[in-house]
């Protein structure tokens, strides 16, 4: 079995226009108070991320996340890390028939996002326009906060979701200079975990992890090195989430005979 291997959040979304869409995003609009005075947002659940198995992650979350999922680098480049939310495709076993996440989960800061995203407006530009997903069910004419007053300007609900957002970037942003780091370092290759379920063994593969070996072989001033930028703390974090495997197996039903 295959490890689900989303694409990376920021390509193509927020460098140079939104040809490829983020993981959940049905579309992507820009926020204008012309066009949205009357947009609102409400409280709607997790529903949206129903059909998603791996959720992509900023290294600033590895220290929580690592006690609740196994955390797993992509296949393709820049191997971003994600959260695994469910063994099979299309599966997550935190959000129940009614989108509620399982009560005492960390929920991760992509889907609290939701469906806001931030988009460079233009190719090597540093100004970033916010953007939402038209059809997201948070998003109402009638109910929740509105996104502007009645003079045109930002309310504060929409200062928080461009705050968030911005920082959400940041994070990414960093995450991924790490993990080129790693990558540079030839710790991240494709790897495969093997255990037991519902009697049978099972083999899940198709993503990266730390190469044991090769970390291991790392110089003392690589070590060093690893560890003032804040590295070390990640890798060690993705290495202890990977002994909740099993446990997401458990969680995951056996399909019909």
């Amino acid at each position: 079995m295959s490890a689900p291997d989303p694409k990376a959040p920021s390509v193509g979304a927020s460098q140079g226009g939104i040809a490829m869409l983020p993981p959940l995003y049905g579309a992507l609009e820009p926020l204008t108070a012309q066009r949205h005075a009357a947009l609102r947002v409400r409280e709607a659940g997790f529903g949206f991320a129903r059909g998603i198995s791996a959720i992509p992650l900023a290294a600033e979350e590895f220290a929580i996340a690592c006690r609740q999922y196994p955390i797993v680098f992509t296949s393709q480049l820049p191997h971003m890390p994600v959260a695994i939310v469910g063994l099979t495709v299309d599966s997550n076993t935190y959000v129940d028939a009614d989108g509620r996440w399982e009560e005492g989960r960390y929920v991760p800061a992509y889907l609290r996002r939701f469906p806001f995203f931030l988009v460079r407006v233009a190719e090597g530009s540093e100004d970033l326009a916010l953007c939402m997903d038209p059809g997201a069910a948070q998003l109402s004419t009638t109910e929740g906060e509105p996104l502007f007053g009645a003079d045109g300007k930002p309310t504060p609900m929409l200062d928080r979701a461009f705050t968030f957002s911005r920082s959400l970037e940041v994070a990414i942003q960093k995450t991924r200079a790490m993990t080129e780091a790693l990558a540079a370092l030839k710790l991240l290759q494709p790897a495969a975990v093997q255990f037991e379920q519902f009697g049978k063994p099972n083999k899940i593969d198709g993503f990266h992890a730390i190469q044991r070996e090769a970390f291991a072989a790392l110089t003392p001033a690589q070590l060093a090195e690893l560890r003032d930028n804040g590295q070390l703390e990640m890798i060690y974090a993705h290495l202890l989430s990977l002994g909740g495997l099993p446990e997401l197996a458990a969680r995951t039903k056996p399909a019909a005979a």
